[in-house]
């Protein structure tokens, strides 16, 4: 979570700063506050680079003395890059880093290791490229500053009226890189804000010099709410995104026709492109036309609005559920594992030859389930849950949708359809999602010793599931997540 803010000007104090050596080797000072943020944020940026440089990725590539083509992993920043170095060695091999404070120099590390893995499973869900280096031109001018409380402070914010603010960085210059004529090591640089709510707790300052904005890094606000006494279970499924127990249904937004027909056209159009281009020069070789660039922003722009629209109704959903319950039943579903890619089947009659093992309708099943966000789901309601005091339960999944919620028979057959459920047992009919969301909750409800628990109504109140054969099987233990305010 963040707050962003606009800034509306800058004020340096204290030592000229020390911006680095001129292309004859003389020292560069400035008082100049504009020319100070540019020099921080290239510092930041070049760190971040550094860092990025010792990545490693996967190259198919041939030995020059055997010929021989294998994998070999590669460091993004060549084969020259040497090995990982510290703050302190990088403030001496490069010297015009010397003077950025140690807060705004350590910040890179974190960020870009962050950055790496997001970016990497934003390639293996939407696609793309393996997430390269920040550039002066295509990236905004951009730095992270932590804060902290010691004798110096850096990122102090300081409320200097009802909807003003300053943020104070300090650094000190080192003594050989000091103005003659000049006393003292110490400047300070004012970044003043224009805010429209208290800054809540925060642990590190964003600064974006393109924009002119900068973001408190800080922990979401407590939700408030009352008591309200009430429960549900939500079943997750691919039709609807969820169903509660009360019989409610609650869909997540999906493109439009128009946008699914815009998206194709534009699919269509790539991959047109790309055949000229494995013309050109084979398959890898993707020319950067500008055509073929308008065709990928194009399609990131429609991707992006989608994504805006499903992440402001997760939100909003998520939000209003925990508001409006004081338990939440889930089931403790392994998503990566329920969209894994089914193994490949070999001919033993053919060697070489495959049989058929449903992937393209399992590839359909896994889009569908990654397209309504359960995992998204489910992490918003645990820290939500978290904020507000209320709590939310994980059960056992196992034949919550087989189960009749009336007679607690299971069997496969009770399942007619994807909505319909009709128990074979005692004739039971009702919705097959709603059906297992009431079992969610009674599984939650018994397995945590809350049988007398208030605006539960029914609910049959079972200590036991009947399994098929006629067995009695113990429900397994729920798991808690988060805990009801005292």
């Amino acid at each position: 979570m963040s707050q962003k803010v606009r800034i509306i000007k800058v004020r340096h104090a204290g030592m000229s700063v020390y911006l680095g050596d001129d292309s004859c080797r003389n020292h560069c000072w400035t008082r100049n506050p504009e020319r100070i943020m540019d020099w921080l944020c290239d510092g930041w940026r070049t760190r971040f680079n550094q860092h990025r440089g010792h990545r490693t990725v996967r190259r198919y590539m041939e030995d020059m003395e055997s010929h021989e083509r294998m994998w070999v992993d590669v460091p993004l920043g060549g084969a020259t890059v040497g090995e990982p170095f510290k703050d302190s060695e990088a403030r001496t091999r490069c010297s015009w880093l010397a003077c950025i404070p140690s807060a705004v120099l350590a910040s890179p590390m974190r960020v870009e290791n962050s950055e790496w893995y997001a970016g990497l499973k934003r390639k293996k869900i939407n696609g793309g490229r393996i997430p390269g280096f920040k550039s002066r031109k295509r990236d905004p001018q951009y730095f992270v500053c932590w804060r902290n409380q010691t004798k110096t402070g850096n990122a102090v914010y300081h409320q200097v009226s009802r909807k003003r603010g300053v943020v104070v960085i300090t650094g000190t210059v080192k003594k050989e890189f000091r103005k003659p004529g000049e006393t003292g090591c110490r400047w300070r640089l004012s970044i003043h804000v224009r805010v429209s709510q208290p800054v809540r707790d925060y642990t590190s300052v964003a600064v974006n010099w393109t924009e002119r904005t900068l973001a408190f890094t800080n922990e979401p606000s407590p939700i408030r709410r009352n008591a309200t006494g009430r429960q549900t279970g939500i079943d997750r499924g691919c039709v609807h995104t969820l169903a509660l127990s009360n019989g409610t249904m609650l869909d997540m937004p999906q493109p439009s026709e128009r946008e699914r027909r815009a998206y194709l056209r534009l699919q269509r159009k790539l991959a047109r492109q790309d055949m000229t281009n494995s013309r050109r020069g084979g398959k890898t070789a993707k020319f950067q036309s500008k055509r073929r660039k308008l065709t990928l922003k194009r399609m990131g722009s429609i991707r992006r609005r989608i994504n805006n629209r499903k992440d402001d109704w997760v939100a909003k959903t998520t939000t209003r559920l925990v508001e409006d319950y004081d338990l939440i039943a889930l089931e403790a579903l392994d998503t990566r594992q329920m969209t894994r890619k089914p193994k490949p089947k070999q001919d033993p009659d053919h060697k070489g030859r495959y049989l058929r093992n449903g992937s393209a309708a399992k590839a359909g099943l896994n889009r569908s389930i990654l397209g309504n966000r359960w995992t998204d789901i489910q992490n918003k309601l645990e820290y939500k849950t978290r904020l507000a005091g209320t709590r939310l339960i994980l059960v056992n999944p196992a034949y919550t949708s087989q189960t009749c919620n009336r007679c607690g028979h299971v069997a496969k057959e009770n399942r007619e359809s994807q909505a319909v459920f009709q128990c074979v047992n005692c004739g039971f009919k009702a919705n097959a999602d709603i059906n297992a969301a009431k079992n969610i909750l009674d599984r939650a409800i018994h397995t945590t010793g809350m049988d007398d628990a208030e605006g539960v109504e029914g609910h049959a109140s079972r200590e036991t599931c009947v399994s098929r054969e006629g067995s009695v099987e113990t429900p397994t233990p729920a798991t808690h997540v988060g805990r009801l305010s005292e």
